[in-house]
């Protein structure tokens, strides 16, 4: 009996070294360096205790240049031996960044000698090492402009939008005689420079990431996370996502996943590695707000949520389950009861709470009395529903919740929300207040609120561009928006508010920075 004592405790005291060890050194290769892909996402991943080296910042895309990505590839071998498991943009390390990735003119066999790198990584450099790596489908915007997309996109932007559209129904065969006649004038209007050049970096683009798909089958890589970006149910984007989910359906899918989403794919994967790495599989548990609910499409994106999310569990290195009972984690999705998201933007988003909310916000209440929840706030696009707010803060429930995301699309969002919510036991003590107040500063007070009331108030007044903010443009911008996300937030957040600033770090309006002063 004693032999056996003795031999339980050796086991045990191996597998508490084993999680103890698993803790260490992550290398991570952004998508660019805005504060969700970058700041945000290593500052989760070190509040649960990791070590996260991310190239220079130098080497990073910026606002103001793209990304370096010789020179990240390079640091990334360099690095491989101090590291335990390495999560990686592709797009950074093949294009230069997101941004880059729309507007290069990078010669085929460049971007493929890139990839093949990264193909060669782990024989080279990466041993026995977990390596992840996450793509995205180049975006169908329906409108746009430089710098984010090519120039002609000013002007042509929407045509184009309608024309893959309308070339996807075709090869769908849903076109209409009327809408054949609009794609045939669609394709005489515009140039064929135009054409050619979108269509030939985008056949670029996907050659390149099917490249990548031989690392899955081999095992160069132990998962690979394609994101389609801004992905419309009918569109260019659509279109080829389609082509790209036969050939991923063909693998095995404990190594790839694809599905909606861009910002939120470095957070999922580096998650991925943290539960991996600790031998944990957490069981995941999804419930949603009354009314249409999980089969809701929402806004840029081309699937329901419940495979979104689906997707972003299996991706994320959990299990989901029926069953809530076996649950480490309820995902709560916030959804609109039509399952038609609007903009955070919309009048319809005030404060006044429906029915519907509050039964969904009771529901939360319970669930947190015996379950961490993570809240996935999809109800509109491009921002938080202020009722679920209120309800939350009223109720108690802001700061009892694992994670909260309502700040971009939905895919955006739930990632970012079950992410966090998949690492919030490992927090050290006080990041998981202060990870809330970001989620509720951003995605609430700025997204929803505060940034209409600067364009509305400061930006179109003054006859300011939405990006490109320079000089005194800047600095009112932002001493705007600091004294507005006072005024909002400070009669939920109370003090809290004071103790950080409020930037804009790529000098657009689009996105926030959060930071402790």
């Amino acid at each position: 009996m004693r032999t056996l004592r003795n031999l339980l405790f050796l086991v045990l005291l191996l597998l508490c070294q084993s999680a103890w060890a698993a803790k260490g050194t992550l290398l991570f290769v952004p998508l660019d360096n805005r504060p969700v892909c970058f700041d945000y996402t290593v500052q989760t991943m070190e509040a649960a205790g990791w070590e996260v080296k991310t190239p220079p910042r130098e080497f990073i895309a910026s606002e103001k240049s793209q990304g370096e990505p010789e020179k990240m590839l390079d640091w990334l071998e360099q690095n491989a031996t101090d590291a335990i498991g390495i999560v990686a943009s592709s797009d950074a390390l093949i294009y230069g960044g997101l941004v880059a990735s729309r507007t290069h003119e990078i010669p085929l066999e460049v971007l493929q000698e890139r990839a093949q790198r990264l193909l060669d990584f782990r024989s080279n450099y990466g041993g026995q090492k977990h390596v992840y790596l996450f793509a995205t489908i180049m975006r169908s915007p329906k409108a746009s402009s430089a710098p984010v997309e090519p120039a002609y996109y000013k002007e042509w932007g929407p045509k184009l939008f309608r024309l893959g559209a309308l070339e996807d129904k075709r090869e769908l065969k849903l076109l209409k005689s009327k809408e054949a006649k609009e794609l045939a004038a669609l394709r005489e209007e515009i140039p064929s420079e135009i054409s050619t050049d979108l269509y030939t970096r985008r056949k670029h683009n996907i050659m390149t990431t099917e490249l990548l798909l031989h690392g899955v089958e081999s095992g160069d890589f132990d998962y690979f996370l394609i994101g389609r970006d801004d992905t419309a149910p009918f569109s260019q984007a659509h279109r080829e996502a389609r082509s790209m989910e036969i050939l991923v359906s063909e693998l095995p899918k404990e190594r790839i996943r694809f599905f909606a989403g861009a910002d939120q794919l470095g957070l999922v994967l580096l998650t991925r590695a943290a539960k991996r790495l600790q031998y944990e599989l957490p069981l995941v548990n999804t419930t949603y707000a009354a009314g249409v609910g999980g089969q809701t499409v929402p806004s840029y994106e081309d699937d329901t949520v419940a495979e979104s999310a689906k997707q972003h569990i299996f991706a994320a290195g959990a299990f989901p389950v029926r069953l809530r009972k076996h649950a480490d984690l309820v995902l709560a999705v916030n959804t609109p009861k039509n399952g038609k998201t609007l903009e955070a933007s919309n009048a319809v988003n005030n404060y006044k709470v429906p029915a519907e909310t509050k039964n969904f916000v009771s529901k939360v209440a319970r669930l947190s009395e015996h379950y961490p929840v993570a809240l996935a706030d999809v109800k509109f696009g491009n921002g938080a529903d202020n009722a679920l707010v209120k309800a939350l803060f009223d109720k108690g429930l802001a700061y009892k919740l694992a994670a909260y995301g309502g700040w971009n699309t939905a895919g955006n969002s739930l990632g970012f929300a079950l992410a966090q919510g998949l690492l919030s036991d490992e927090y050290a003590p006080g990041a998981q207040k202060v990870l809330l107040e970001q989620r509720y500063l951003d995605d609430w007070a700025y997204q929803a609120n505060v940034r209409m009331q600067t364009y509305t108030q400061l930006i179109w007044p003054n006859y300011w561009p939405n990006s490109g903010l320079e000089g005194e443009q800047l600095t009112g911008a932002e001493a705007f928006i600091a004294r507005e996300m006072v005024k909002v937030a400070e009669p939920y957040l109370g003090q809290s508010v004071h103790a950080y600033r409020y930037s804009l770090p790529w000098k657009r309006m689009f996105e926030v920075q959060i930071s402790k002063k």
